[in-house]
């Protein structure tokens, strides 16, 4: 009877440790830490002059990338190579909160970077399902899925976890909307001849 008390004891300590480490390794980015980049936002972030190449972003949901590398396999550089009905596909996958950074801003469109390299996708306002927020751009938009240069090379960008990947949007920290709407000073006043 000690033997299996001892035994539910320490399967007991095991999963409680293997509960607190996965609870340590899943806690990077809590979504309600996180809102929406948007057009307002950007108009916000650089009348106070805060650079975008500073801003933390992150994708809101699992952005899958695939490639066709037809029946041979060949050296890709992104993402894993996996065989498919018999055609090699280069897969990147950027799952939902990854965090990114602003490699260059042209015009209403953001750069985003979430690995070092030629690894660049493009977002901007008014892409499919909103106007003011920062969703994916792209081209060939088919079956809710779309043409992305990823990597030098073209990929179909299609949503891990919704329907259109028109959907997936930039997100950045509330305590970005701090540095913006919490800047005042307080006033002594004035007082008569002086």
């Amino acid at each position: 009877m000690r033997r299996i008390y001892g035994v539910m004891v320490t399967l007991g300590c095991m999963f409680c440790l293997s509960m607190t480490m996965t609870g340590c390794s899943s806690s990077k980015v809590s979504r309600a830490n996180l809102v929406p980049f948007t057009k307002d936002l950007r108009q916000k972030l650089e009348k106070e002059n805060i650079d975008l190449k500073q801003v933390q972003f992150y994708v809101d949901q699992k952005l899958i990338l695939d490639r066709n590398l037809g029946d041979q396999k060949i050296q890709v550089t992104s993402g894993i190579v996996k065989l498919e009905n018999g055609k090699y596909i280069n897969q990147v996958i950027v799952p939902a909160f990854t965090p990114g950074v602003c490699e260059s801003a042209e015009g209403d469109k953001l750069m985003i970077s979430f690995e070092k390299g030629n690894n660049n996708l493009p977002f901007g306002p008014g892409s499919g399902y909103t106007f003011n927020e920062y969703s994916l751009y792209g081209t060939e938009w088919r079956n809710g899925t779309t043409a992305v240069t990823y990597d030098s090379n073209k990929f179909r960008a299609r949503c891990g976890t919704c329907q259109d990947v028109a959907s997936v949007t930039l997100l950045v920290r509330k305590s970005i909307l701090d540095k913006v709407e919490r800047k005042s000073r307080t006033l002594k006043g004035r007082t008569v001849g002086k």
